[in-house]
């Protein structure tokens, strides 16, 4: 008798590791279904800021073209340098995010972890870069805009009114870049909590599941 639920507890603790082993798999499955969605669309972002750039720099090509002198193609080539710069590190980015969740198949938990937090870093260094660039892309687009719209002429001075005092003219173009900048800066913390900060949380909420999930088959 004693042998018999000896032989009984066995099967029943295998049977048990068995099913435990089985819920874990599925488990991985659908987090891993559940994960790759906002990876996905991360992606998309990625993809779309890299074809917006890539648009972009054969007009400023153009525009060396339309503008020729020395002033001009410098002013547009700091530019080109400015969106490559920005290109590449795009694509470096994208690269990593699809190195990391490629290697969700033999560890999800290490690769959701590692992906959130090169997300985390790309959306404060994105949302900076763009802080930058903003300033940089006024004064060259100002410098190049004013060329194409005066035939070439180089620009040799703000446009001032001259209806008002100078004092009037630098308190109002303070005013407009003020202006110009608190909208951008609206724009942009829209545009990165649309598309990145929404599935970086659903990311964080979807590994902070698994894990709660994993520690109750342990249990």
């Amino acid at each position: 008798m004693d042998e018999l639920s000896k032989l009984k507890k066995m099967w029943d603790s295998s049977f048990e590791e068995q099913s435990s082993e089985v819920d874990k798999e599925e488990l991985l499955k659908i987090m891993q279904s559940k994960s790759s969605g906002p990876v996905d669309k991360l992606k998309k972002s990625l993809y779309l800021e890299i074809g917006t750039v890539m648009v972009v720099l054969p007009f400023l090509v153009y525009i060396m073209f339309v503008l020729p002198s020395t002033y001009f193609v410098l002013n547009t080539l700091a530019l080109i340098t400015l969106f490559l710069s920005v290109l590449v590190y795009y694509f470096v980015n994208l690269k990593k995010i699809t190195r990391l969740w490629n290697q969700s198949q033999q560890n999800l938990r290490e690769s959701l972890q590692s992906t959130i937090a090169l997300l985390r870093f790309f959306r404060k260094t994105y949302f900076y870069i763009n802080i930058a660039l903003f300033p940089l892309g006024i004064y060259f687009g100002y410098i190049i805009g004013f060329g194409l719209g005066s035939g070439g002429k180089k620009v040799s001075s703000l446009l001032f009114f001259e209806s008002l005092p100078v004092y009037l003219n630098v308190l109002l173009y303070i005013a407009i870049a003020a202006t110009a900048f608190g909208l951008f800066l609206l724009f942009l913390r829209f545009y990165v909590r649309k598309l990145y900060d929404v599935h970086i949380t659903k990311l964080e909420t979807n590994y902070a599941e698994l894990t709660e999930n994993e520690n109750n088959l342990t249990e």
